[in-house]
C-alpha cells in the first residue's frame, strides 16, 4: 500500500518547540498530522512554496463570545456594569439568525487573523456548532446559563437554565469523539448564579466529565458584591463550594488574591487572560506575572468584540508582553517567549486541544503563515522570529491558515466560508438590532 500523500510547505522560517528554524519545511499527511517539521530537505516535493513567509502554530483564543460581533462598538465609553446592561438589553432581541450571522462574522475575523481554536461562552446548539465545523476551526463551546429557571436568550430559545444544562449534556455526548469540538457548561459568574446552581453544575461536571467555563473576579464590583454576600472573594467562595473539583476554565481573573492564584494552580484550574477587554472596560490589570510564577494553566483571550472591538490575538500578544513591564518598570516582568507559548501550546492545552498548539511530529497541522516581506517586518532574520511575532506582527500579516491539515485561508481568500454573504447578513442584523445608528 502506498503511504498517504503528504502536503509539504516551505517557508523562510518556522517556530518549533525547540525554537526558530531557518529555511524551514513542514509536512503533514492526509490525517492532518505533522510528519516532519525541520530544515528544508533536499528533493522534497513542495506543495506550497511560501518564500517570504514564516510558519507558526495557530493562535488559540482562550475566551470570547463570538456571536457578539454584531455588538461591536455599541458601548465604547461605559464602565463595566452600565456596559453589561446595554449589551444584555440587545441580547434580549437576538434571533437565531442573528447568532448565525454574528458567529460566522467572528469566524471570518478569527481565520483572517490566525486563530485556529477558541473557547466560547454564549448560546450554542447543534446548528451553531455545525457552522464552526464547516468553517474548520476548533471550538470549546460552552452553553451560557445562570440559574435553573432563567431564560437567557428569549428571542432565540425558551430554554431555561435547567434545559440548557440538559442540552449541554446532549451536545457533549453528540460530539464526544469529534477532534474539532468540546462542549462545556457555562454558569455565567458567581454573582449571577445561585450556590445551588453552582453545586449542581459541579456535580454534573464530575459525574459526566464535562468541563466548566465561567467568569471569575472580572471587576472590583463583582469582588465587592460577593464579599458582602458571602464573606469571601469570588475564587474563595467557589472553592468553598468545592467548585474546583471539576475541570474549570476561568475567564478574566483580574482581581485574584495570591492565595486564589495558588489554589487555581493547585487545582489545575485554567485561566484566560484578556488584557484589552479588561483595560477597555476599566476593570484593571490581571496579575499575569504571579500567575506565571505559580505555574497556573494559562491562555490569552479577546473577550467579545463588544468589550474589545477586535478578535486579533496579535494585539493581545503584544499587550500581554508589555503591560506589566510598564506597570512594574521591569522589562523582564513578562517575557516574549512565555507569552507566545501561552497563546499557542498553553492555550490549546488549557481549552482541551492538547494535540494542537505546537509544530511537532504527531501533532495536528494547525499552522498559520505570516508574510514578512512588508516594511513592518524589515529587517527580518529568522533568529528574531519570536521577537517579530510578539512585538511587530499583526493579524493582517496572516496569509494562510491550516487546521488539521485543512486549508481554510489562502492568500487572503476564505476557502470554507462565503465572506461577502456573511458580511451582508451581519450588516442587516446589526441594522435591525441597533437601528438608531
Amino acid at each position: 500500500m502506498n503511504p498517504a500523500p503528504e502536503t509539504v510547505i516551505r517557508a523562510d522560517a518556522m517556530l518549533t518547540p525547540d525554537g526558530p528554524i531557518a529555511n524551514a519545511e513542514l509536512a503533514f499527511d492526509a490525517s492532518g498530522r505533522i510528519t516532519y517539521a525541520g530544515s528544508l530537505r533536499t528533493g522534497s516535493a513542495v506543495t506550497h512554496d511560501l518564500t517570504g513567509h514564516v510558519l507558526m502554530p495557530g493562535l488559540v483564543n482562550g475566551h470570547t463570545h463570538s456571536a457578539m460581533t454584531l455588538q461591536r462598538g455599541v458601548s465604547d465609553d461605559e464602565g463595566f456594569m452600565p456596559w453589561l446592561a446595554i449589551v444584555q438589553g440587545i441580547e434580549q432581541r437576538l434571533t437565531h439568525d442573528d447568532l448565525v450571522a454574528g458567529l460566522e462574522l467572528a469566524l471570518l475575523e478569527m481565520i483572517e487573523t490566525g486563530t485556529v481554536a477558541f473557547a466560547d461562552m454564549y448560546f450554542w446548539d447543534e446548528a451553531l456548532v455545525e457552522r464552526v465545523r464547516a468553517a474548520g476551526l476548533r471550538v470549546f463551546a460552552s452553553l451560557a446559563c445562570s440559574n435553573a429557571e432563567h431564560v437567557a436568550y428569549p428571542s432565540v430559545s425558551s430554554w431555561t437554565g435547567a434545559e440548557v444544562l440538559a442540552e449541554t449534556e446532549r451536545l457533549a455526548a453528540r460530539y464526544a469523539d469529534d477532534p474539532l469540538v468540546r462542549i462545556g457548561y457555562a454558569p455565567h459568574a458567581p454573582y449571577t448564579c445561585t450556590p445551588e446552581f453552582l453545586r449542581d453544575v459541579r456535580e454534573r461536571s464530575l459525574r459526566l466529565g464535562i468541563p466548566v467555563h465561567t467568569h471569575i473576579s472580572e471587576s472590583a464590583a463583582e469582588v465587592a458584591q460577593i464579599t458582602e454576600q458571602h464573606g469571601m472573594t469570588p475564587g474563595a467562595y467557589l472553592d468553598s463550594l468545592d467548585f474546583f473539583d471539576a475541570e474549570v476554565h476561568a475567564a478574566h481573573c483580574v482581581h485574584l488574591t495570591g492565595g486564589e492564584i495558588a489554589r487555581f494552580a493547585e487545582t489545575r484550574t485554567s485561566i484566560s487572560h484578556n488584557p484589552v477587554s479588561n483595560l477597555k472596560l476599566g476593570n484593571g490589570i490581571a496579575p499575569l506575572p504571579e500567575m506565571i510564577d505559580a505555574g497556573a494553566r494559562l491562555s490569552i483571550g479577546t473577550d467579545s468584540v463588544a468589550s474589545n472591538n477586535s478578535l486579533d490575538l496579535f494585539e493581545e500578544l503584544k499587550l500581554s508582553a508589555i503591560l506589566h513591564r510598564g506597570a512594574r518598570e521591569d522589562a523582564a516582568a513578562v517575557l516574549a517567549p512565555t507569552v507566545l507559548d501561552i497563546a499557542t501550546r498553553g492555550g490549546a492545552e488549557a481549552i482541551g486541544f492538547p494535540e494542537s498548539g505546537a509544530l511537532r511530529v504527531g501533532a495536528f497541522a494547525d499552522v498559520i503563515a505570516l508574510d514578512v516581506t512588508g516594511a513592518s517586518a524589515a529587517p527580518f532574520t529568522p533568529e528574531r522570529l519570536v521577537s517579530h511575532l510578539v512585538f511587530a506582527a499583526r493579524g493582517a500579516d496572516v496569509r494562510h491558515v491550516f487546521v488539521g491539515g485543512r486549508h481554510l485561508y489562502a492568500d487572503g481568500e476564505h476557502l470554507t466560508l462565503d465572506a461577502a454573504d456573511i458580511r451582508h447578513r451581519a450588516r442587516a442584523a446589526r441594522e435591525r438590532l441597533v437601528p438608531t445608528e
